[in-house]
């Protein structure tokens, strides 16, 4: 079977930009690492913010909090004093779109008003209620993410047999959430949140399933930057963890998703790459004359 890319469009920065013609890249930068207790050094990550442009970032997405959830989503008193001093440091200077991690709306208006673009929630606006009518009051972009369950019981989660149907439920709540703040169906992202609540085959199957997970003309994003499900082992070599990100994106991009969230876009470039051309080949072509 051909392969086929749904369209859609999605209002970012002011602008209608058509997701399914290429691949959206962004690149993901953790402000806190596991282990390490001290605040981020913003020139550092403006170094770093450039390295990932001139890899092909179309958007650079910060990360606030921890890398992992095992400890809950963070509060807006954890996230800004990280967030704020790196933000005015990058944010005049990115010549790409910036994108904030935060569930969290105090975190969220702060990082629009020192230039970020787009809010990427990963609770679908089910943990602060006043997050989507303050993104509302912006021009603001915002991507919705699946969250199932709080981190705190993941590990006693069972696993669902109708996972894709449980996520596309959930997202659709969220998108009415979004309607009720006002938020235009446009400006909006869907992301299945992957691990989060999730266990290792039962990300595959999403990954398989994209295309059912929102109607037709939705915008989807796969977020692969830190996640583990893929490897066999947590000491998996570099060329498997490069092997593994490679068909994860494959696998996400044939099923419909239009953004891919990773660590360095120079790690998946040339793949998606070659999964665009097919996508071009394959477009209807108008009969001559």
């Amino acid at each position: 079977m051909a392969f086929q890319r749904k369209k859609a469009l999605w209002r970012l920065n002011e602008e209608e930009i058509t997701l399914g013609v290429r691949t959206i890249l962004t690149a993901r930068i953790e402000l806190v690492r596991k282990g390490h207790s001290t605040k981020p050094d913003a020139s550092a990550v403006l170094e770093q913010a450039y390295d990932l442009e001139s890899q092909g970032a179309d958007i650079v997405e910060i990360n606030p909090g921890p890398q992992t959830l095992t400890s809950g989503i963070p509060s807006p008193a954890e996230e800004l004093p990280v967030l704020v001093p790196v933000l005015r440091k990058i944010g005049p200077r990115l010549s790409v779109p910036i994108s904030v991690l935060t569930a969290n709306a105090e975190t969220a208006q702060r990082a629009i008003s020192l230039g970020t673009s787009i809010i990427h929630d990963i609770s679908g606006l089910a943990y602060d209620k006043s997050l989507g009518p303050a993104i509302n009051e912006t021009n603001a972009a915002l991507v919705l993410g699946h969250l199932r369950g709080s981190p705190a019981q993941w590990q006693r989660m069972e696993p669902l047999t109708r996972l894709g149907e449980h996520v596309r439920t959930d997202l659709g709540a969220s998108l009415l959430r979004a309607h009720k703040a006002g938020l235009e169906r446009r400006r909006i992202v869907l992301d299945p949140g992957l691990e989060h609540g999730k266990r290792g085959h039962e990300n595959f199957n999403l990954l398989r399933s994209l295309n059912g997970l929102a109607s037709p003309g939705q915008g989807i994003q796969v977020t692969l930057a830190g996640k583990r499900f893929m490897l066999e082992s947590v000491r998996a070599s570099t060329a498997q963890r490069a092997a593994a990100l490679t068909v994860a994106a494959t696998l996400a991009l044939e099923s419909g998703a239009h953004i891919l969230t990773v660590e360095r876009p120079d790690s998946i470039r040339e793949a998606v790459a070659v999964v665009d051309r097919i996508y071009v080949g394959d477009e209807p072509r108008e009969a001559n004359g």
